[in-house]
């Protein structure tokens, strides 16, 4: 697939000198553009080899592996030998084919020998995964089990993000994977732990009318989540919230720290994609892409960011409430 990458200098669009923005550093980003008809659509990232190399994945079940062109310390250049192809079920059917589709979310987990990239995807909801080592991309998926109420999500506003514990991580190994809302908009985002003695499930605290898009560890065993804002009447909007890692267990209401939020004055589209990863120097290091829907009014964007400061988030043990009931409309009677 043959990409274009125009290269964002700045993160505000009228910004001064510093590109601090609290406790992150804007590197540079991208804008990419390809007149492929796969192209487009990116909802989860992964960035490897100290961010030289991304695997990512669209919403119609493709993959998209490339090397990025970066400097020293990961601020991207160009995006080199793009490759795509069409993510597969377990029994060898094209994903676009099937209710697994929407394909949102990527983490990678398994072994240290045989490590797999974890894939979230909506329409009925759940989580399947591929060998890291995508020799043709057509490889075949196992898929796992998942808590039986996640099937009764929203088709739209299901598994948006996927997240495999860190080795260092008091979930180590186990997975956690965040609805993009809860019942409506104005419920607490829900939040699973699967494959872990405290299996169960965990709440993100609504503030405002975000939707969760993407989640990831950080080095330190925190939990980032990227959320998305978008409607008439606040416009487009991002932010990121760090989560106490050490925290991450059932019946939890999660606050977190906001490290960033952005608004159309900066260089943002639909985000919905995060990756992290350390860069040659060891810093930690945050990459984004946004979701073009495949319209011309949008951008695929990938911007990058250095997190200044890594020190872990903590806050207190807060009781999750219980959930409202929703009580549906009664029906109108026929006259």
């Amino acid at each position: 697939m043959k990409i274009r990458s125009k290269e964002i200098k700045r993160f505000k669009f009228s910004g001064g000198q510093s590109e601090q923005y609290g406790p992150l550093l804007f590197l540079g980003g991208l804008e990419l553009s390809s007149s492929n008809g796969r192209f487009g659509g990116y909802s989860g990232l992964l960035t490897l080899n100290n961010g030289t190399d991304i695997i990512a994945v669209s919403d119609r079940g493709h993959w998209l592996r490339g090397q990025l062109s970066q400097s020293s310390r990961g601020k991207p250049i160009k995006l080199l030998n793009a490759e795509t192809a069409t993510l597969l079920d377990s029994e060898g059917r094209k994903l676009k084919k099937t209710s697994r589709a929407d394909t949102e979310g990527l983490s990678i987990g398994g072994s240290a020998s045989a490590p797999r990239i974890f894939v979230s995807h909506e329409g009925k909801g759940g989580i399947m995964t591929y060998p890291l080592n995508l020799k043709t991309g057509e490889e075949r998926a196992k898929h796992l089990l998942i808590p039986k109420e996640i099937r009764g999500l929203a088709r739209n506003k299901s598994l948006e993000s996927v997240a495999v514990g860190p080795p260092n991580s008091p979930l180590s190994g186990s997975i956690i994977t965040i609805a993009e809302r809860g019942k409506s908009l104005d419920h607490h985002r829900p939040a699973w732990i699967i494959g872990d003695p405290k299996e169960g499930k965990f709440w993100i605290k609504k503030q405002g009318n975000y939707d969760v898009t993407d989640a990831a560890f950080l080095p330190n065993g925190d939990l980032l989540i990227l959320e998305r804002l978008f409607n008439l009447s606040e416009g487009l909007g991002m932010r990121i919230r760090q989560l106490d890692g050490s925290n991450l267990r059932p019946n939890h209401l999660h606050t977190g720290k906001t490290l960033l939020t952005a608004d159309f004055s900066y260089q943002i589209d639909n985000m919905e994609a995060l990756s992290v990863h350390k860069n040659a120097f060891g810093e930690t290091v945050l990459s984004l892409m946004s979701d073009d829907n495949r319209s011309f009014l949008q951008r695929t964007v990938l911007l990058r960011f250095v997190l200044t400061d890594n020190d872990p988030f903590r806050e207190p043990f807060e009781r999750a409430p219980k959930e409202a009931k929703i009580v549906p409309k009664p029906k109108s009677k026929p006259r």
